[in-house]
């Protein structure tokens, strides 16, 4: 009978663990609190979608969150972010096997917001002003490289995003991120936000293939007026910016159509997309089909939400640190489930991915943090009741 390995809830804990541990160690000197507290902890936090205090007052052996919340705030700091962000992004690559470096791959960056509501000043708090949206005009936002590959799905890079940085500069710094990682890009899939004139001659310049979703503005004219005709066409169309020139793209109009069985809908309805394409010549149909493996990035996100930890701290690297632990989790599961759900066939193994969802990532990482810690299942009277 062959031999296969098993994973327990413990394997998992202690896995992650040890790669944080290794890649960005936090230091705790307490007989109470150590540095693999502090990380299994976070762990916690981040499965139980909960914060530092309800974790810490759930457990019956876990440390103070005042003694947590000590340690997090004198090594997580703003002058050591930039360190932070590599130390974090050699944790994320460390989950991808190293098969998936050896060709160029198609890879996806995009912008990622979490709601602030604090009242903290925007110089120290550095959190963005942005469209409003879950009752605030205040985010933090951290961007993300993101490989597409077979069904390994996983984020390369994550860059927390300054009040004052623009896309460009947070495109070459994830560019510069994956290339210390020996890592090549095949074709580079971004989002509109991306969609400016300046971000399209940095991609030109770079002799990068990219194709970038563009919005569709104006009334009349802009780009609205190329969304005319019977079917999809390619064209070239000059984008102008009152601070940047202008710049000569080549554009796919795509026009397509609501699917009414899909919307249950008995009308038809035709719609418009256009896309921007440097350094590539897709036909609309053929941009359509590749670009739509950049959607897998959304699948990503709400897939993080259920792995991500609130906090009220008013330090932005705690908040940073628990954003990026959300995606590391996601690797840790896509990476546990490529090596204990392949199923044997015919050339390529295929992956079973009823064998290990994330819910059940999830689940062991809570009853190992019970294990540890052993959670409160009893609580006293504080005084006689009155019945």
């Amino acid at each position: 009978m062959e031999y296969t390995p098993k994973l327990t809830d413990m394997d998992v804990m202690e896995q992650a663990r040890d790669v944080l541990t290794k890649h960005l160690p936090l230091a705790a000197d307490g007989y109470v609190c150590t540095g693999d507290d502090l990380w299994q902890i976070l762990l916690g936090v981040s499965a139980k979608q909960s914060t530092i205090h309800g974790v810490c007052q759930s457990m019956e052996e876990a440390p103070s969150d005042a003694t947590v919340r000590g340690y997090l705030n004198e090594q997580l700091t703003v002058q050591k972010l930039s360190v932070i962000e590599k130390q974090l992004n050699a944790a994320l690559a460390s989950q991808v096997p190293s098969r998936a470096f050896k060709r160029p791959r198609n890879t996806a960056m995009d912008y990622h917001e979490q709601a602030y509501y604090g009242k903290t000043p925007q110089a120290e708090g550095l959190w963005i002003r942005a469209e409003a949206k879950d009752g605030t005009t205040h985010f933090y936002r951290v961007a993300t490289a993101y490989m597409i590959w077979r069904a390994m799905r996983v984020t390369l890079a994550v860059r927390f995003v300054l009040p004052q940085e623009d896309s460009v500069r947070i495109v070459a710094d994830l560019l510069k991120s994956l290339k210390a990682l020996k890592y090549k890009v095949k074709t580079l899939f971004l989002d509109r936000g991306f969609a400016g004139v300046r971000i399209m001659r940095f991609l030109s310049k770079t002799q990068l293939r990219a194709v970038i979703a563009c919005t569709i503005r104006g009334k009349a004219g802009g780009t609205r007026a190329l969304c005319v005709g019977r079917g999809s066409y390619t064209t070239r169309y000059t984008f102008h910016s009152p601070d940047h020139g202008q710049f000569i793209a080549h554009l796919a109009v795509c026009k397509v159509f609501t699917t009414s069985r899909r919307t249950r809908r008995n009308i038809r309805r035709a719609d418009w997309m256009i896309f921007i394409m440097i350094h590539c010549r897709y036909s609309p149909q053929r941009v359509r089909q590749v670009y739509r493996q950049r959607f897998g990035i959304e699948s990503s996100y709400r897939c993080a939400r259920s792995t991500r930890g609130w906090t009220t701290s008013p330090n932005p690297v705690i908040r940073f640190v628990l954003i990026a632990l959300s995606f590391f989790l996601l690797n840790v599961w896509v990476r546990f489930r490529w090596l204990y759900a392949q199923v044997r066939r015919r050339g390529s193994r295929a992956i079973d991915y009823a064998h290990f969802r994330l819910d059940r990532l999830i689940n062991w990482i809570i009853l190992a943090l019970n294990a540890i810690y052993k959670p409160v299942t009893t609580i006293e009277a504080l005084v006689y009741p009155v019945v």
